[in-house]
């Protein structure tokens, strides 16, 4: 009696989790209907394909396609939790097998089922397979609840071991780039309901919190995860003691910083699990992370749920045909900019719209059915990263209409995280926080006609300069996608090597070293001269290059640089002013007056780094509009200072309170480290 008990509790709990999921009575007659009616379609197209079987009228069609149906979707949870913890794929040979003997078993009773051989069975047991889950892709595909209510039945069989608590675990995720005013917009227009909803209900609270140079993700990640986000000064520059242009989305440079940020105790270790980021947060378990997709050691491959996703022809039905919906989108919205004379615009052009669906579609997918099984696992905290709409908005502005559609898609995403806790080993809190905001404007070389690294040339005579502010950001995105999908460790390479590098450094590497590096990072760029060792004064500039520091200063297009000087320290210098950090004293008008209370902090903050360029150039700022210009082929832009670039938000639950201003994501770091000490 006790294997009946138990194999009885095994079906209820599969049908709770089918009912929640497909919506209650009516949706799951629905849903039983189209199944029925899927599985009479893939029974007809076996035949019709199958010279072995035949099918001599409906009526049989319909009874044997019912009762396929019926058996496949009683057995296949029972094979999934024998077999599925040695092999996916053998849990699905399994599957075919089982169809394959109720087809003979079929086609023995007399009836209009006929087939001459039991090769026929198996084979046409995997073509009515293949049909089967093609047909309930293509009738499902804008249907998140049936695809992950579908992956939560997996893993609930999956990870049927896990032993239940009644601590509760943490999921963290970050919207990147979206600032605390922006999301407020979308809140009162109604585009989000799942934070409205906790909101408004008091159940969390939403604050803000302050970046400080550079506003840019790694940076913050490795403040919030590490606690410690020194030696980080933007998201590229040139690294004087490695002789090597840094970018942070570059896997072996991720690596590299997080080597040098990481502790061994950061914010995920102890059995956390990090998904979609830059940085690990010294996680027990780690996905889609850029600084370990190559650490077997925490880069994980035994999920089932990537299994699942790039083996199972339902989920790659439907995030193909998705994906082509995303790239038609982004095609023909482009085009309507261009016809209607909206500015500023964007760069884009191919590959772009490939990028922004593999973000917004097979990204975005990937990593909530990733999320949801850290949660299967009991995981005791998740930080997930959804680059959605800070990718977008680089490209078509953070306020414009396919920004505002990817918050509201990262917001249902988030709605059925929620639903799925309601049935994982432990009861989940959340929060959920951005890493930077996004400022908008036309880009620097828009504004003036050229771009900095030119305007460097200009002033600098006949010195050689190198360029590095393509955008590069989906590339970092795309790099772990490649890595999981392929799972073959010369494709990651080639992605993530040569290529990727000399983009990202504006064309392949010369084999000396040029005479000045202009390193871009939104509205931040770093101006290095490799050459010379050290930090190289503002009088050694001067003297090299007479026409470079007033030439850049007096340019409209420049909001101030910074660069140290022999005799006074760091000083800030505008068109019509200058400060000195070292003691707050200003000749003529302080050219940080528009940038914020705090702009002197950060920037003081960022001259004590070694890392720190020779030079650093912070573009203009619209102070009425917030609007700065990039350094990079961007109309929305982070990573420096200047409107809401700077200002992101976190959302938590009411009773965690905060007591203090957040002022910087190591700040953050230590607000969250409370909040879980009460747990």
């Amino acid at each position: 009696m006790k294997p009946l008990r138990r194999l009885a509790a095994f079906y209820a709990g599969q049908l709770r989790l089918l009912w929640r999921w497909s919506g209650g009575r009516t949706a799951l007659f629905v849903r039983a209907v189209m199944t029925a009616a899927v599985s009479v379609m893939a029974l007809l197209v076996t035949a019709w394909l199958s010279p072995g079987i035949a099918i001599h009228d409906t009526g049989t069609a319909i009874i044997v396609a019912v009762l396929l149906a019926t058996a496949t979707t009683l057995a296949r949870p029972v094979l999934i939790a024998l077999l599925s913890g040695v092999s996916i794929f053998l849990s699905a040979v399994a599957t075919v097998l089982l169809q394959g003997v109720a087809f003979w078993l079929f086609s023995r009773v007399p009836g209009g089922l006929e087939i001459d051989r039991f090769g026929d069975a198996v084979l046409g047991a995997l073509t009515y397979s293949l049909g089967s889950a093609v047909l309930t892709a293509c009738l499902s595909i804008g249907d998140d609840n049936a695809f992950f209510g579908t992956l939560a039945r997996r893993l609930a069989v999956h990870h049927r071991g896990v032993g239940r608590t009644d601590r509760p675990g943490v999921v963290v995720i970050q919207i990147d780039g979206l600032s605390r005013s922006f999301l407020e917009q979308q809140i009162d227009a109604g585009r989000v309901p799942v934070l409205s909803r906790w909101i408004r209900s008091r159940e969390m609270t939403l604050d803000s919190w302050e970046t400080l140079l550079p506003s840019q993700t790694s940076a913050s990640q490795a403040g919030i995860l590490h606690g410690n986000n020194d030696g980080i000064p933007a998201f590229r520059w040139w690294d004087k003691r490695t002789a090597r242009l840094f970018v942070s989305n570059h896997p072996a440079d991720a690596k590299e910083i997080m080597r040098r940020v990481s502790r061994g105790d950061g914010l995920l270790a102890n059995g956390g699990a990090s998904i979609g980021n830059l940085l690990s947060g010294d996680a027990t378990r780690s996905y889609l992370t850029a600084a370990t997709i190559e650490d077997p050691a925490r880069e994980l491959r035994r999920s089932h749920v990537l299994d699942w996703f790039f083996i199972s022809p339902y989920s790659y039905v439907r995030w193909i045909v998705l994906s082509i919906g995303e790239v038609f989108k982004e095609i023909v919205q482009a085009r309507r900019e261009r016809i209607i004379g909206l500015a500023p615009r964007g760069e884009r052009g191919f590959p772009y719209p490939l990028a922004r669906a593999a973000t917004n579609v097979l990204l975005r997918h990937l990593t909530t059915a990733l999320v949801i099984e850290e949660m299967y696992r009991g995981a005791p905290i998740i930080y997930v990263d959804f680059v959605d709409y800070d990718e977008i908005a680089h490209h078509a502005g953070p306020d414009r209409a396919e920004a505002c559609d990817a918050i509201a898609g990262v917001d249902k995403i988030i709605g059925l995280i929620a639903k799925a806790a309601a049935d994982t080993p432990r009861p989940y809190r959340f929060i959920v926080l951005s890493d930077h905001g996004q400022s908008p404007g036309a880009s620097f070389q828009q504004r003036n006609g050229k771009t900095l690294e030119a305007l460097v040339e200009e002033l600098a005579g006949k010195a050689s300069v190198r360029g590095a502010t393509a955008h590069v950001e989906h590339w970092g995105h795309i790099t772990p996608l490649a890595s999981e999908a392929s799972r073959v460790r010369g494709l990651v390479g080639a992605l993530a090597g040569r290529p990727f590098r000399d983009r990202a450094a504006g064309g392949p590497q010369a084999k000396e070293a040029e005479d000045i590096v202009v390193a871009g990072s939104g509205n931040l760029a770093l101006v290095s001269f490799p050459r010379l060792p050290g930090r190289v004064s503002l009088e050694a500039i001067r003297v090299l290059y007479p026409d470079l520091i007033d030439g850049l200063a007096r340019h409209p297009g420049v909001g101030f640089l910074m660069v140290r000087s022999d005799n006074s320290g760091a000083v800030v210098i505008g068109g019509a002013g200058m400060k000195h950090l070292s003691d707050g004293r200003v000749e003529g008008v302080d050219p940080l007056q528009p940038f914020g209370p705090h702009a002197a902090a950060a920037l003081e903050r960022v001259d004590a780094m070694a890392e720190c360029g020779d030079l650093l150039i912070v573009s203009q700022l619209d102070a009425e509009t917030g609007a700065v210009a990039s350094f990079e082929s961007q109309i929305g832009t982070h990573g420096g200072l200047g409107g809401e670039q700077t200002r992101p938000f976190v959302l938590h639950p009411a009773d965690w309170r905060i007591n203090a201003p957040i002022i910087g994501a190591t700040a953050l770091h230590s607000q969250i480290r409370e909040w879980l000490a009460r747990l």
